[in-house]
């Protein structure tokens, strides 16, 4: 009996070992935000990082779909209610889902959306950044999406704030993030 307690406090031990040295997905705060970012809006326009930078920096939201994810339509939504906080803090805020233009498009009309929707449909940049949520493998239809993250990235392009959900159904509390935005007078 005192062997089996022992083994399975060794194994428990390990995985809290594991647990506790697990790597986050993605650029982390403090590191520059790499690769380059390029991807076209709802309006047809290329951005790149520069392009989407405001007076002190941007906020990025990294979301599914703004076609099919009832999660990500709310926060996309939320952030348009929110925008002039951002805005009133000198930051941007653009957001990166997987859908073609066309889909973001009609959905930023939709929702008199005022900020800047990327169209990464291959996810491309998921990939490149190393967000891509894992549980859907190659082929599949949702192969390339993210996890639900957000970055704030100031204008030397160093990301200052990183929020990512365990799951793609919550999403960081907006008054939240503002706070912690604002506190860091960039």
């Amino acid at each position: 009996m005192r062997s089996l307690v022992a083994g399975l406090f060794s194994v428990a031990s390990l995985v809290l070992l594991v647990a506790a040295h697990a790597v986050e997905p993605g650029p982390q705060v403090g590191e520059k935000f790499t690769p380059p970012l390029e991807a076209f809006d709802q309006t047809g326009r290329q951005h790149n990082l520069e392009t989407l930078m405001g007076e002190r920096g941007v906020v990025l939201f990294f979301v599914r779909s703004a076609d099919w994810c009832p999660f990500c339509m709310r926060q996309l939504a939320d952030v348009n209610q929110r925008l002039a906080d951002f805005e009133a803090l000198g930051l941007n805020v653009a957001s990166v889902s997987v859908d073609k233009i066309a889909l973001i498009a009609k959905f930023a009309k939709a929702q008199s959306i005022g900020y800047t929707m990327l169209a990464d449909p291959d996810g491309t940049i998921n990939l490149s950044l190393g967000i891509r949520d894992e549980q859907y493998p190659v082929g599949s239809a949702q192969f390339g999406v993210p996890h639900p993250i957000l970055y704030v990235i100031d204008r030397s392009g160093t990301i200052r704030l990183r929020y990512m959900e365990p799951t793609y159904r919550t999403r960081p509390d907006l008054s939240a993030v503002l706070r912690d935005a604002a506190a860091l007078k960039l």
